[in-house]
């Protein structure tokens, strides 16, 4: 997109018109109002299946003003199809206040709910398909969206009015949007765990035996997003393009020189590098014991990092004494790679990233210009070596990590702060990190950071990006908490976010 020319007269992904490879979601929302309009003709339709198909149209239709809310804020609100015969001034759909399309988002969720199974019983054809605990879950998120800054009395929205000089966003922020999101938020969660939704739990197959724990906990991590509708996955499709992993990892092994599908560009900026935590669970920037300013000088790992770099391999500064989530989520120059063939946990492939190495710069079109690679995104199934063999994903939409961290955002915002340390403290422990306040007591040059609202903020801010980093949340996100500007300030040019985490 950034190379593309994307502006605002060729909108890339245009989801409101449907052009350069986006799809017009009103096209859509008309088919759901076509279906609900005519629902009641089929004879032959049992009450089960009427029921349950209605329900699942109210979601996709909140579902795609959701979607279009989120992209263009203020948008018209297709309540019922106009008529092929509608007049020029009918034709004329007017934009509404974001407030009124969130509420009514919000209130097809609710209708959906009533008429969604809670768990799918036919797994072999339906998995995929709504339930309760997903739309239960988009409620939560549309809800936080609606309290969010970008939203919730955004000052650059003030003169932002119609035609008839109504203002189309909230001119005050409303602090009960955040307590209606932390409900939303609690009642979600609640579904998930009632219908068994749980931390991914890692169980090692027959062919992997005697794994260290470090690999243990990289897979364990790993596999809630690559491990197809596994029990932390609120929802998730079952349509993947495995394509992606081609362009996930770098060549490693001899016999992938021979390999044309691997180019291995996709390149992780600098700034998500620098954002993941040291292993004391603090920030690279607040951690006392960590060598801030020496992060780029290379020196040799050493066996306390043997599972994650290859031993006594140069590698910078900024790879050492990271958390597991980093060695996990990425690949870099030395960092050991497990799987692609080789499930030998002591002799694992490794990335030798370096000009004129097996992984180093190729051609111009094959070359990461960062030198990280989105390892997380690439099973540990999958083979990449003289031949192909990708397993396939999808990467979750949902997951129960989300949510817990969602709802401590909106448990922080209602000044909740103790309970809200609780729930962000579940997402570190599957992350081998100490809780929030040990961490940062321990270890931070702001021991108090997590004492005031704005600074534990900051903290569920990170621990969002981190957690979720490369499921196609983090952009969303950055939009939401009005960050995008301040994260990427470069973000006219090719390399945004690449310079400052």
């Amino acid at each position: 997109m950034l190379r593309s020319g994307n502006n605002v007269l060729s909108v890339e992904l245009d989801f409101w018109s449907g052009n350069n490879a986006g799809v017009n979601l009103y096209q859509a929302i008309r088919r759901c109002n076509i279906f609900l309009e005519n629902v009641d003709k089929p004879v032959d339709l049992s009450a089960n299946e009427k029921a349950r198909w209605i329900a699942e149209a109210k979601f996709l239709k909140a579902y795609y003003h959701y979607w279009l809310v989120r992209m263009y804020g203020p948008i018209p609100v297709i309540r019922k199809n106009l008529p092929v015969n509608a007049s020029i001034e009918e034709v004329r759909v007017k934009r509404e206040h974001v407030d009124t399309v969130f509420s009514y988002v919000v209130q097809l969720l609710d209708e959906a709910a009533v008429g969604l199974p809670r768990i799918i019983t036919s797994e072999a054809s339906e998995l995929g398909r709504i339930t309760r605990s997903i739309a239960m879950s988009v409620k939560a998120e549309a809800l936080a969206w609606q309290a969010s800054p970008l939203f919730n009395g955004n000052p650059d929205y003030a003169n932002y009015r119609s035609k008839e000089s109504q203002p189309l966003f909230s001119q005050t922020a409303d602090p009960n949007k955040w307590v209606l999101a932390a409900e939303a938020c609690k009642v979600a969660i609640e579904e998930a765990h009632a219908v068994g939704r749980k931390l991914y739990p890692f169980v090692p197959p027959a062919n992997l035996v005697g794994l260290s724990d470090s690999t243990f906990n990289v897979l364990a991590y790993q596999g809630a997003v690559t491990h197809l509708f596994n029990d932390e996955v609120i929802w998730g499709a079952n349509t993947v393009n495995s394509d992606w992993q081609y362009i996930c990892i770098p060549k490693m092994a001899a016999e992938s020189q021979t390999n044309d599908v691997i180019w291995g560009s996709l390149s992780v900026p600098m700034a998500i590098a620098e954002l993941y935590y040291t292993n004391n669970g603090v920030p690279i920037n607040e951690d006392k014991t960590w060598d801030y300013s020496n992060r780029y000088v290379p020196r040799a790992s050493d066996e306390a990092h043997r599972y994650y770099i290859r031993n006594g391999y140069q590698t910078a500064g900024l790879n050492m004494n990271r958390e597991m989530r980093f060695y996990a989520s990425l690949g870099f120059d030395g960092g050991n790679w497990f799987g692609n063939g080789t499930l030998d946990d002591d002799n694992q492939q490794y990335i030798q990233g370096k000009m004129k190495q097996i992984s180093g710069p190729a051609m111009i079109v094959k070359t990461n210009s960062t030198g990280y690679w989105p390892k997380k995104l690439v099973p540990y199934q999958s083979e990449f070596l003289a031949r192909s063999l990708p397993v396939p994903f999808a990467t979750p939409r949902i997951r129960l990590a989300a949510m817990y961290l969602l709802y401590a955002e909106a448990l922080n915002e209602t000044g909740k702060s103790a309970e809200a340390l609780t729930w962000i403290n579940k997402v570190r422990e599957r992350a081998k990190l100490k809780t929030v306040e040990e961490s940062w007591t321990n270890y931070s040059n702001n021991p108090s950071k997590y004492s005031s609202k704005d600074g534990l903020r900051q903290i569920i801010h990170q621990e969002r990006r981190i957690e979720l980093g490369f499921e196609s949340q983090n952009g969303w996100d950055l939009r939401r908490w009005k960050e995008m500007r301040t994260t990427c300030p470069n973000r006219s040019r090719v390399g945004a976010c690449m310079r400052k985490p």
